[in-house]
């Protein structure tokens, strides 16, 4: 009913056009644009822009048209004023905010995030062709699996934000992108700003490219989501920014980072859901802010142990397609470090106790044994840790000479 008579009360009013501007009662005349590029914004949230053209504005002379009397606002002036107080009256009643930002009553339905930025750029689906690749080093690799953790490392990363504590989503978050997130999840602690996402739904997720170098592979997925997205103050609860009623489409290109060798089957995905361990020494994870195990020191957050998100951007205008991107050298190297038909070997003989966690990778890099295999190794000296070409034998002893690491090469 409410409705009824205020749409009827609006559409009379709309009869004198030249009293006010019918498009101030238009939502759509707020640009609520997002920027989401690290440093200058917010992790997920629209960051909404009001511009100062984004105010109701009524009309432009206080005396159009015929008046009644002494200069009064005349019968289509009253009814506008009427009309005005109605909906700041309902606005307020129902716990809305027409002085600062967008009133709640004005939001509902699904509105693009960025402004609409980024809508004509299509990051295809390469799922089936990036599976089959990363398969013929890593045959447990599954793009199923994949997806599904990158969903769930999605969602707790926007629920920790929304705390405002990253603690529990440190493991798979690189320590360069940890650390500019956490500055801005400091600077909402500090401005006493709580940022809310309700019923977030993911509607796609696909993996769209794969670029390998000689140290890194990197898996960007795309993943498009819906949610609500408002702020609240912290001492008042009152709502500062946004509604709760407009859900907004955002479309993301999440990057993932692994050390090349590295199989599914020792990567913490799994373990991702369940808890967490350090994969050098066992212990549960209680990292420091650094990321580092705080049993044995080892940093676990860079990629050298399992995938770990190292980007995150929304789709913009000028976001680029990454493609594939997997150099030759890189797969050839990989498959000649797992045979072991060759004549040259080389031997671990010593090294010093603070380069340990950086030998086993160097192991597990140059062999594909698993970590469990690669500490065995490494702590039964004098052992053979690699046999095969002479080629290799020289890069994977060249590679220890740089940590001064004792070792030989012999046929």
């Amino acid at each position: 009913m409410k409705k009824r008579i205020l749409s009827l009360l609006i559409a009379i009013a709309s009869i004198f056009t030249f009293c006010i501007t019918a498009s101030a009662f238009d939502a759509n005349d707020y640009d609520y644009s997002y920027d989401s590029d690290w440093g200058s914004s917010d992790w997920g949230s629209s960051d909404w822009d009001y511009d100062d053209d984004d105010d109701f504005y009524y009309g432009g002379s206080t005396s159009s048209g015929s008046s009644s009397g002494g200069g009064g606002i005349g019968i289509g002036g009253a009814i506008i004023l009427i009309v005005i107080i109605i909906v700041i009256a309902n606005a307020k009643k129902n716990g809305n905010n027409p002085s600062g930002g967008a009133p709640t009553g004005m939001g509902g339905g699904v509105r693009p995030a960025n402004g609409g930025q980024g809508l004509n750029v299509n990051l295809p689906d390469r799922t089936s062709q990036i599976e089959q690749i990363i398969k013929q080093d890593d045959p447990n690799f599954t793009a199923d699996d994949f997806t599904a953790f990158a969903k769930n490392v999605y969602i707790d990363i926007q629920n920790a934000w929304c705390k405002r504590d990253l603690t529990p989503v440190r493991p798979v978050m690189h320590t360069n992108l940890y650390n500019t997130t956490q500055k801005q999840v400091q600077s909402k602690i500090e401005q006493k700003v709580i940022y809310h996402y309700e019923s977030i739904a993911i509607n796609t997720a696909y993996l769209t490219s794969f670029v390998r170098d000689e140290q890194y592979e990197y898996l960007t997925v795309y993943l498009n989501a819906r949610f609500i997205d408002y702020q609240t103050n912290e001492e008042s609860g009152a709502i500062i920014r946004g509604d709760k009623n407009t859900r907004w489409d955002f479309r993301y290109k999440m990057k993932f980072m692994r050390s090349v060798g590295m199989k599914s089957n020792d990567a913490n995905a799994s373990e991702y859901e369940t808890g967490h361990n350090c994969p050098n020494c066992g212990a549960p994870l209680e990292m420091s802010s650094s990321g580092q195990c705080a049993y044995c020191g080892s940093v676990v957050s860079t990629g050298q142990y399992s995938w770990v998100l190292s980007d995150f951007t929304t789709i913009r205008n000028d976001t680029k397609d990454d493609g594939i991107r997997v150099p030759s050298m890189a797969s050839a190297q990989t498959n000649t470090t797992t045979q072991s038909g060759g004549n040259t070997k080389v031997d671990l003989v010593f090294y010093p106790a603070e380069t340990k966690i950086q030998v086993i990778d160097i192991i597990r890099k140059f062999t594909g044994c698993g970590l469990k295999e690669a500490k065995d190794m490494s702590e039964s000296l004098p052992c053979t840790i690699y046999e095969g070409d002479a080629e290799t034998a020289k890069r994977l002893k060249a590679t220890l000479d740089q940590l001064n690491v004792d070792s030989r090469i012999r046929d």
